[in-house]
């Protein structure tokens, strides 16, 4: 009897140092995965930089846009850019026009056989809306954009004939674009975005131009000259490109 006490009383301290270092394993099993788990969820310095990157670019969703490139055409204009969401921008802004070397370059305006024109200072405006497919709205990126750009030109033309009268008209043109561009976006710098474009459009263009017209008298039965103020409108297909500055804040 007391042998089978003393077997039984062997065999219970032995399963309970058997359960004792199984918790003692167990809990070093907890500890050591805990420990990996930590391990585990550490973000290397890369993936922190482009953590930190991305919340950097966010933060930002307005912009004031300069467009250098437009001066050939003889337009200075700033723009707004609002980021609605990060698919989506809109831009809206107005500008000051002058002379546009290209319109000259093509038809040569400045110069005339009875005169010629003097350019003033008018306006421009423009709308644009941006869907970035990635969702990187002011970030490096492409983008796709819908265009809507007026630009009015204004001008005197000076009559110079000799033995006449100097007489000065006042006369326009105006550029309407209807278009889609392709950009791309690069940041440069924490507050700046070079953004590049190019696309294509159709432009409609309106000329009011003064012209010299003899003009038959039935009274006196003579030819009357004089300068009339004509206006015409064609459509032609147009190249859009160019290169934006874009200052960002929030």
């Amino acid at each position: 009897m007391n042998r089978f006490l003393s077997t039984l009383l062997l065999l219970i301290l032995t399963i309970a140092q058997a359960d004792a270092q199984a918790v003692v394993v167990r809990k070093r099993e907890l500890n050591t995965s805990s420990s990996s788990g930590n391990l585990s969820t550490q973000v290397s310095p890369s993936m922190t930089n482009s953590s930190m990157s991305g919340i950097y670019y966010s933060r930002y969703n307005h912009s004031i846009k300069l467009n250098p490139t437009a001066l050939i055409a003889g337009d200075v204009p700033i723009s707004y850019e609002r980021k609605v969401s990060d698919y989506f921008t809109v831009e809206g802004g107005v500008g000051l026009t002058t002379f546009n070397l290209t319109e000259d370059l093509i038809r040569g305006y400045s110069a005339r056989p009875d005169g010629e024109t003097v350019s003033k200072v008018s306006y421009s405006a423009l709308l644009n809306a941006k869907i970035f497919p990635e969702g990187n709205a002011f970030q490096d990126g492409y983008y796709i954009a819908f265009n809507l750009n007026h630009r009015n030109y204004a001008q005197n033309f000076e009559l110079a004939m000799p033995g006449a009268i100097d007489s000065t008209f006042n006369e326009t043109f105006q550029w309407s674009d209807l278009g889609f561009t392709l950009g791309y976006q690069s940041r440069p710098s924490e507050r700046m975005i070079l953004d590049w474009f190019i696309g294509a459009g159709i432009r409609q263009k309106t000329r009011k131009i003064n012209e010299y017209v003899d003009t038959f008298d039935p009274i006196s039965g003579y030819y009357i000259g004089q300068y009339v103020l004509n206006e015409s409108r064609n459509t032609t297909p147009a190249i859009l490109g160019g290169v934006k500055i874009s200052i960002l804040f929030r």
